[in-house]
């Protein structure tokens, strides 16, 4: 009798595993519960036959003692309401607690502090940083380029082209943190100038954000989108440009008054002396009040370029 409730044991113990895997790895798998009822039951009255009297009652219980499929699912149910009240009391009780920071925390002179309202500002709420190192995700730049902000303000430059399609697929995240942005930041997008291709495409750029200065008609948004999603190879071409720009309601006049301002040559040469001094070789770049270049490829991510960015804006008012 001792033997055969030795192997009873190991068939509870056999039992208890497998529906303890069942629960953490396949909880909602009822067909897999009942195959395991099934065998146990099985291999069970197996020993069971060959048992005395007494094993068979000690067979009994531990058979009925197996829960139904329907048992298991009932209490993994449960548990996972209970995990699932768990995380939601743990998210409040950390949403709390960032916004009880960031209310308390001390306000400058150029900004009061907010919790945080849109996703760029959450992702820029907290910041470690340790995780960021000079010379591997930012670096400074040196000598110190000129800025062009006004009233004390810190300059975020970003430097893009329009054909670049990393450039492109930033735009959606640089869109958010413009409307995010505190007022001690004076942040502008400035077409890179690196070869003459690109300074052909500095200039459509410059002729829509002359013609549309708010944004209101989305020239630049459009010109992006006729380049990288109608895959309007040939928009380098100045006639192809005027008579796209055209289409989106913009006189002959209009253009050409823009095409030979002295604005745009004032900031085709900024743009110049600005892809030149900030040392840059590729876009998109950021450029943190002419002394600090980063990019989405430099600090590892566009989540992590905002915190960079971030970091750097405060670390420079701060030294005001």
């Amino acid at each position: 009798m001792k033997s055969h409730l030795t192997l009873l044991g190991s068939v509870v113990l056999f039992t208890s595993v497998g529906l303890t895997a069942c629960d953490s790895a396949t909880a909602t798998n009822e067909k897999a519960t009942v195959d395991v009822k099934k065998t146990v039951v099985e291999e069970v009255q197996k020993v069971a036959e060959a048992a005395p009297v007494a094993v068979q009652e000690e067979v009994k219980k531990i058979v009925e003692a197996v829960p139904a499929a329907a048992d298991v699912k009932e209490a993994v149910v449960a548990k996972a309401e209970e995990v699932k009240a768990d995380v939601v009391a743990k998210a409040v009780e950390v949403k709390d607690e960032v916004v009880a920071e960031v209310t308390s925390a001390p306000a400058t002179e150029a900004v009061v502090a907010a919790a945080p309202e849109t996703a760029v500002q959450a992702v820029v709420a907290k910041v470690d940083e340790s995780q960021f190192k000079e010379g591997t995700h930012y670096f400074e730049i040196f000598p110190t380029m000129q800025t062009d902000s006004v009233g004390g303000k810190i300059e975020v430059v970003e430097l893009l082209w329009l054909a670049c399609p990393h450039c492109f697929a930033l735009e959606p995240t640089m869109k958010e943190y413009k409307k995010s942005l505190p007022d001690y930041i004076d942040f502008k997008q400035v077409p890179a100038m690196l070869n003459p291709r690109w300074a052909t495409d500095a200039k459509t750029f410059y002729i829509a954000e002359l013609l549309d200065p708010k944004g209101e008609k989305k020239l630049i948004d459009k010109l992006f989108n006729a380049i990288h999603v109608q895959k309007r190879k040939r928009m380098a071409s100045p006639t192809v440009v005027k008579q796209f720009i055209m289409q989106q309601g913009i006189t002959e006049e209009e253009y050409d008054n823009a095409a030979n301002s002295m604005v745009l040559t004032a900031k085709l040469n900024r743009a110049r002396q600005v892809s030149a001094d900030s040392q840059a070789n590729s876009v998109p770049s950021v450029i943190i009040n002419g002394k600090y270049r980063t990019s989405p490829y430099a600090a590892g991510n566009e989540k992590k370029l905002l915190q960079i960015i971030e970091m750097l804006t405060k670390r420079e008012l701060d030294k005001k």
